[in-house]
């Protein structure tokens, strides 16, 4: 399958116009430049993906048609000697939802697609039969992937490097992805899963199952000496952080502790309040278990992923914070090799933890409650978790309930929706939000759903908050200040998946200060100041916050579900404490200019220059 590329174009991060590939899997592909405002007003990465789905995804698009775009960016940074700038961003329309779907991948291949001439990838259409996509510098062909049906993630990226080459990266789709369940994610490099949900099934309707990259030599910044001082900066921080040592020790399980210390660690899908003794622990038995690797973005000072070496000898991936507070909180399975098993699962079939342990634990309530009187889920039951786990590899003539995530099902059980662990239709991770003000907000408010992912809303988390971040600190079940610092989160976030640094070294770890982020901003030709790239933050935010006000499957409505929003906990260091959403929503929408229902008034829309 043909689609013959002209030769490559040459590029330097000073030009301020993005360049696109369009790859239409029935009809063929095209070259074109954004327009160079986009640039200005956007930065590129996640910035571009919004402008593009708002200004030319046509009104009538269903998640799962065809004509549905599926765009993979990477910020202007990606590919340069910038830290942490391999990961890559990747948008839809989401079938989960309805509104903007992102996922957020780490690692190289952001950068591989920059020095393989492109700032963005748009894929449209189906192809007739499996394929998978290679861009080989200025060559852009299909090749069929009938013969990688069926291999899990880390198979697959190793079977197309046999094929093409160990200089190419690659995103795939697992099996889970092939058997269309809904939150099948996209896995980088056979290591990094982009996470949550909702690109990765649309990436298998269009029957693509792989995208393979070759780039060129790296690309140089227009001021290398400002971004060597930038750089500088931030490794001595990292070097010198408690936070960042902490994260070196177990990764995002380092915010455990503090999540036990202030109730956030509930169980049995939020029932109980009071964490068991296996899960108080639970930081510390990580750390025991071992460090046998440590990896992450090109180029970062804070390798933040990990594989752990089984006394069976097997390599594993070390389980992250959404899967442990997801699989051993919610749903009883505290067994460390368990939990390493899970992540090796996950990542393999492509499934994100954080939407199938919602599931999980949803199912398992309606079976303890006898709700579901045919169901095989039990709270602790390890091996019929696995089991389900590995049935949404295979494709099922009648879909299990497991495979269509906790939205879809949340009212199928007769006062399901209730505990059914999810906004807007996409999982809440296994956080307890009624412990942790911001992070309510930040779930109930989220445009893709409620994963406070988003925003990377960890300041709670962590025990001493940079102190860049607006207002003074409350503590985590406080209101003063959570909205204003919610908003700072999200506009933070939204700058630096558009430049293209990664999220998890500038908000989980707080190790990039905003006057550094602009420092490394300018070296890529764009002269903002730092109101501008306030500015930049708020009107991706916006658009983002309008296509879920008209596209979203619940009208866009800022929720959490009846337990979390009404029923108190009676034990545990969160008892009696809820979220007072009402009044948080209040200040949220009026700091960011928005009427009392959460719309963006168009006198707001027009400030920003964002088309209504």
């Amino acid at each position: 399958m043909p689609l013959v590329g002209a030769a490559r174009c040459a590029w330097t991060v000073t030009r301020m116009a993005l360049r696109t590939l369009t790859v239409d899997l029935e009809r063929g592909l095209a070259r074109q430049q954004l327009p160079a405002t986009v640039e200005r007003d956007y930065l590129g990465g996640r910035g571009a993906i919004a402008w593009l789905l708002w200004n030319y995804l046509p009104d009538d698009t269903p998640p799962l048609a065809p004509e549905n775009l599926l765009i993979f960016a990477a910020g202007p940074l990606a590919g340069t000697s910038a830290y942490a700038n391999g990961g890559f961003v990747v948008g839809t329309r989401s079938p989960v939802t309805g509104a903007i779907g992102y996922s957020w991948g780490q690692g190289h291949w952001g950068g591989t697609l920059r020095r393989a001439g492109y700032d963005l990838l748009i894929i449209r259409g189906q192809a007739p039969n499996w394929c998978y996509l290679v861009l080989d510098q200025g060559q852009v062909r299909l090749r069929p992937a009938s013969h990688l049906l069926g291999k899990d993630t880390i198979e697959t990226d190793a079977a197309i490097r046999a094929e093409l080459g160990n200089d190419f990266q690659v995103v795939c789709l697992g099996p889970a992805g092939e058997a269309d369940v809904a939150y099948a994610s996209i896995v980088a490099e056979g290591r990094y899963m982009a996470e949550p949900a909702g690109p990765g099934m649309v990436m298998g309707t269009k029957h693509l199952k792989a995208i393979a990259v070759r780039g060129g030599p790296p690309l140089a910044s227009q001021d290398e000496k400002k971004l060597a001082v930038a750089m500088e900066l931030i490794r001595r921080r990292a070097s010198a952080s408690p936070l960042a040592a902490g994260i070196r020790e177990v990764g995002s399980n380092h915010f455990l502790t503090t999540a036990l210390d202030w109730g956030a660690m509930t169980e049995e899908n939020g029932r109980i309040g009071q964490p068991s003794p296996a899960m108080t622990q639970m930081r510390q038995t990580l750390h025991e278990y071992g460090i046998h690797e440590s990896r992450g973005c090109a180029g970062c000072p804070l390798p933040c992923y990990f594989d752990t070496r089984t006394p069976a000898g097997a390599t594993l991936p070390l389980p992250e914070l959404e899967l442990v507070a997801g699989f051993a909180a919610r749903c009883g399975i505290t067994n460390v090799e368990t939990l390493h098993t899970l992540a090796d699962r996950c990542l393999r079939l492509g499934i994100d933890p954080a939407s199938v342990s919602a599931t999980m634990a949803f199912l398992m309530e309606c079976q303890a409650e006898g709700l579901n009187l045919s169901g095989t889920l039990t709270w602790g039951n390890e091996q019929a978790v696995l089991a389900a786990i590995d049935r949404l590899a295979v494709r099922q003539k009648q879909r299990d309930m497991l495979s269509l995530g906790v939205g879809e099902i949340a009212d199928v059980f007769w006062g399901g929706a209730e505990f059914a662990a999810q906004v807007k239709g996409l999982a809440m991770p296994g956080i307890d939000p009624r412990a942790m003000t911001q992070i309510a907000l930040a779930m109930a408010t989220a445009p893709i759903g409620g994963d406070y992912r988003y925003s990377m809303s960890y300041e709670e988390l962590i025990v001493d908050p940079p102190n860049w971040l607006p207002e003074e600190v409350s503590h985590p079940q406080a209101m003063k200040g959570k909205a204003l610092r919610l908003i700072w989160h999200e506009r933070y976030a939204a700058i630096l998946d558009s430049v293209g640094i990664c999220r998890r070294l500038g908000l989980m770890a707080y190790q990039i200060s905003p006057g550094e982020l602009l420092a490394l901003i300018t070296t890529t030709g764009n002269a903002i100041s730092g109101t501008d790239m306030v500015r930049i933050g708020e009107r991706i935010v916006t658009v983002e916050r309008l296509f879920a006000c008209r596209y979203a499957d619940n009208g866009g409505q800022d929720e959490l579900p009846t337990r979390w929003r009404e029923t108190a906990l009676s034990e545990g260091l969160a008892a009696g404490h809820l979220p007072r959403l009402s009044l948080l929503l209040a200040e949220y929408y009026r700091r960011h200019g928005w009427n009392p229902e959460g719309v963006p008034t168009l006198d707001r829309i027009a400030e920003l220059g964002i088309k209504a």
